[in-house]
């Protein structure tokens, strides 16, 4: 089993990460600036208050995981900084620690081979979303130059929907996915390939 450290383990695909990863065996190290509110009480969880964009907050508390987990999130549309400047101070508090996970968009790309409505309601998004696409694709830059065994994985639109346990997955993100992620589908695929190298340095993109 692991030990994991799950970053923003209070929102909706955290909590399901944070809870996952207990049923599965393993360590956990949940992170939230109020951790509190999870409401969970567990043997194998280790609550720690956090922002990560407060300079030295992560200090001291990474290092050692055997994996780290970003469920990061901005709210609205608006223009963000939440993707690329709470990973930069990850990876700035990794410490010993090599794995890392986080949470991007498929938005960010139209697999080649789309078809035309596939391609124009990607452009329709990604002009909606402009700002947090753009912090996204700055975070997933930030990640490419760390020396870390990184993945960025791009779910479809999240739902709470159970999971199918047969995901539909794209490692590189070169080739199209369905339209909708259950949270328990992604939380289950990442922890399933933590140990996977086929993941490390690249984009995973993923539905049910």
């Amino acid at each position: 089993m692991a030990t994991i450290a799950v970053i923003g383990a209070t929102g909706r695909t955290g909590r399901v990460l944070v809870e996952r990863a207990l049923a599965s065996g393993h360590d956990v190290t949940a992170i939230a600036r109020r951790p509190e509110t999870l409401g969970l009480r567990h043997r194998r969880l280790t609550p720690h208050a956090a922002d990560v964009l407060r300079p030295g907050d992560l200090a001291g508390i990474l290092s050692g995981h055997d994996a780290v987990v970003s469920a990061l999130g901005s709210t609205g549309r608006g223009p963000t900084t939440v993707y690329s400047a709470g990973t930069a101070a990850i990876v700035a508090a990794m410490g010993t620690s090599r794995r890392l996970v986080v949470l991007s968009s498929a938005g960010l790309g139209t697999p080649p081979g789309a078809g035309l409505m596939t391609r124009l309601a990607g452009r329709l998004l990604y002009r909606v979303m402009r700002h947090p696409y753009a912090d996204m694709r700055l975070m997933e830059r930030l990640l490419a130059a760390t020396d870390l065994d990184w993945t960025a994985m791009r779910p479809t639109g999240l739902t709470d929907r159970p999971a199918t346990g047969r995901p539909r997955v794209s490692v590189g993100a070169t080739e199209r996915v369905g339209t909708r992620t259950s949270r328990a589908e992604l939380a289950a695929f990442i922890l399933d390939r933590l140990d996977d190298p086929a993941t490390f340095r690249t984009t995973v993109a993923i539905s049910s």
